[in-house]
């Protein structure tokens, strides 16, 4: 079955709906960022709620609350398991389940009502890499998202405490936790992951966010088994805020010492590198053998095929009546193989049935087919928000090696004739169906800081910059900047005489990118611009990217939320994929200057990078904001610093009709946001 492309006239009929706005209306707004002092003083399995530092908006102004808010509820006094689980303990093979919690386990609220054990929850994935699996199951970090991501929660870590210049950090860890092999989760772990994954040089993990200060990593010091101490070189009043990122960040930071040491080079000679370390750090679901803290544990792995896992018994979370979670058994992920078309693959099995809650991989131009096959699936289709600003974000590489394409991407006039020459309304309607907004770059509206007066102005202002569709003024900005045309009277040369190739690299399971990207070419070569599209397996062009290696990079892009969430995305602070300017130029930054590739002398890329490390040391939140609202406009007045195209979609997921406990809001772009792993999927459930 091929699947055809449909109109947008024809998608809104599908859906029941008069406008593109409502597909959104389904997806409640969250409310601004709540930044969060967690205090707990655990009595006999008493939870408290955790004194909260608020930022509201009054009268268009950040004001600063203290809510005293200290509730004890009583928290369940006899705890309950599944069935399966109550065999093996009736068997011998298992303690009882009040010797597998924590002292005080996590008491997580269902979405609609408690749940029922049981039952396989079949998905589907793309690649081994199980990125969408991970961003499911393994997002438990030191603290996590609420639901509707307006702010952090308690989570492996359920205590901490700043100083007054934010300058040491105490985290107390949930007393009690264990890894999936029964052994303890203590700070130790933590430990172990800073000093010998990040700062032993046999293994050397790039610092992550939040991490280093001043250019210095942090110190982080024992006190006892459940506490560690942070010193940071300058005050680092957001560490909390990072660690929320979920997937590939801080919940990959919590790791089974007692289990990675033995592949460690400096305690096993039969290991001369870091190589087999780091396959099981980077690829855990890959390995059955390995420990884990998640809800469901690998228990069987097969390349390019098949992901089996199944309810981790030592998991440390609980609903309000004592179920230990998870409620459902057993996870079933089908690998869709590198090179095939994953999100077809993905739509046939969900019409035929065999997918029971699929959040990734539908494209906006298969609603309408999903529509059509709701009863013959015995599913409903929920519209989640993509959260992205941008789909594709092309991303100019400021630290390609060849310098006289870098030469012309520091000339801003060069980078606003390519933004002026794409018809974004042209990508709207043909790839979008009409649903997406034409725009720039420029995060996304939901983040926090956009939420006030002097906020919305900023934001109206970067999401316009330089956006309008104008071949005319385009020509000429490429004049300008001496990108003429050439002897054969078609095609433009650089300024140095050589012939200019503009090579963009897409992913190939990122079709709507290069649907899109298709269009932009036609615009560029429009103006006189050679333009190649180089389509790759997605880990290649990562790796490529991370060494320099791509000149420009066609991103369908993610959810990013400034301070909080993905801060490569408008500054290169981080030595990653997506870090605006290019990943070795963030490595520069990560690294005090040690490493990566420098931004240039008085360049935006180098007055991001002041700013942003005004803002990340700024304690005061209403004086960050000013200072944050400060540095987006760089990208107003020295723009486009990457280039956006169209943004803001709506996003499908198909759940089974008896699949439930799934909330009706989500964000499923940003890696960071990790949805569904924030929607709690523990707490799904099977109603029979």
């Amino acid at each position: 079955m091929s699947v055809a492309r449909i109109t947008r006239r024809q998608m809104l009929k599908g859906l029941g709906l008069a406008a593109s706005g409502a597909v959104l209306a389904a997806c409640a707004q969250p409310t601004p960022q709540v930044i969060e002092k967690i205090v707990e003083k655990p009595v006999e399995k008493v939870i408290e709620k955790p004194v909260v530092q608020t930022q509201v908006v009054e009268k268009e102004k950040i004001v600063e609350k203290q809510v005293e808010k200290v509730v004890t509820v009583a928290a369940p006094t006899r705890f309950k398991e599944a069935p399966m689980l109550a065999e093996q303990v009736k068997a011998g093979k298992l303690p009882s389940v009040d010797k597998r919690l924590p002292e005080t386990p996590l008491i997580l609220d269902p979405v609609e009502e408690i749940g029922k054990y049981g039952g396989t929850w079949r998905a589907m994935d793309t690649g081994d890499g199980l990125g969408y699996t991970m961003m499911t199951i393994a997002t438990e970090s030191l603290a996590k998202w609420k639901r509707d991501v307006s702010g952090s929660r308690p989570n492996v870590v359920q205590a901490y405490k700043f100083n007054d210049t934010a300058t040491e950090l105490t985290l107390q860890f949930r007393k009690g936790i264990k890894w999936s092999d029964g052994e303890p989760f203590t700070a130790n772990d933590y430990l172990w992951w800073w000093n010998e994954m990040v700062l032993n040089e046999k293994v050397g993990l790039p610092t992550p966010a939040g991490y280093r200060a001043d250019g210095k990593p942090l110190k982080m010091e024992k006190v006892d088994d459940y506490t560690v101490k942070l010193t940071f070189a300058a005050p680092t009043p957001l560490f909390v805020d990072y660690s929320v990122r979920g997937y590939g960040n801080s919940a990959r930071h919590l790791v089974p010492s007692h289990y990675l040491k033995q592949f460690h080079p400096s305690v096993n000679t039969k290991y001369p590198d870091a190589k087999e370390l780091l396959a099981r750090y980077n690829n855990p679901l890959q390995y059955i053998d390995r420990p884990v803290i998640w809800a469901w544990k690998p228990t069987a792995f097969k390349s390019a095929d098949s992901l089996s896992l199944e309810r981790n018994p030592y998991f440390w979370k609980v609903d309000p009546e004592g179920n230990q979670l998870p409620y459902i058994d057993k996870i079933e992920v089908k690998i869709a193989p590198t090179g095939t078309n994953a999100a077809e693959l993905i739509l046939l099995r969900t019409i035929a049935g065999e997918l029971d809650c699929q959040v990734r991989d539908y494209p906006i131009k298969n609603v309408s087919v999903l529509k059509e096959n709701e009863k013959k699936g015995d599913y409903r289709v929920m519209m989640w928000n993509r959260g992205d600003y941008a789909w594709p974000w092309i991303i100019l590489y400021y630290d390609y090696p060849d310098k006289g394409i870098v030469d012309l991407m520091y000339d801003q006039r060069f980078r606003q004739a390519l933004s002026y020459a794409i018809n974004r309304n042209r990508i709207n309607e043909v790839v979008s169906l009409g649903l997406a907004k034409p725009r720039q770059a420029a995060l996304s509206p939901e983040s926090p800081e956009f939420q006030t007066r002097e906020g919305k102005a900023v934001y109206q202002q970067w999401e316009r910059a330089y956006a309008d569709y104008d071949p005319k003024k385009a020509a000429g900005l490429l004049d300008e900047a001496g990108v003429k045309i050439g002897p054969d009277g078609k095609t433009r040369v650089r300024p140095d005489g050589k012939p200019l190739e503009l090579i963009v690299t897409i992913p190939s399971t990122d079709l709507q990118s290069i649907d899109a990207m298709e269009l932009v070419k036609q615009d560029w070569q429009a103006i006189g611009l050679k333009v190649t599209i180089s389509t790759e397996e997605s880990s290649v062009v990562s790796q490529k990217t991370l060494n320099g290696e791509i000149m420009i990079r066609g991103w369908g892009s993610a959810a990013a939320w400034g301070l909080v969430s993905a801060t490569p995305v408008w500054a290169p602070n981080e030595g990653v994929t997506y870090a605006v300017g290019g990943a070795r130029i963030g490595l520069w930054y990560q690294t005090g200057g040690k490493e990566g590739v420098a931004p240039r002398p008085g360049s935006m890329l180098e007055t991001l990078l002041k700013k942003y490390t005004e803002v990340i040391t700024t304690v005061d939140p209403v004086e960050r904001q000013k200072k944050l609202l400060e540095a987006y406009k760089v990208h107003i007045e020295g723009g486009p610093i990457s280039i956006g195209t169209v943004g803001e979609h709506p996003s499908p997921l198909a759940v089974k009709n008896k699949f439930r406990n799934v909330p009706t809001f989500g964000l499923v772009a940003g890696w960071d946001l990790s949805f569904p792993g924030t929607a709690d999927p523990e707490q799904f459930f099977w109603k029979v």
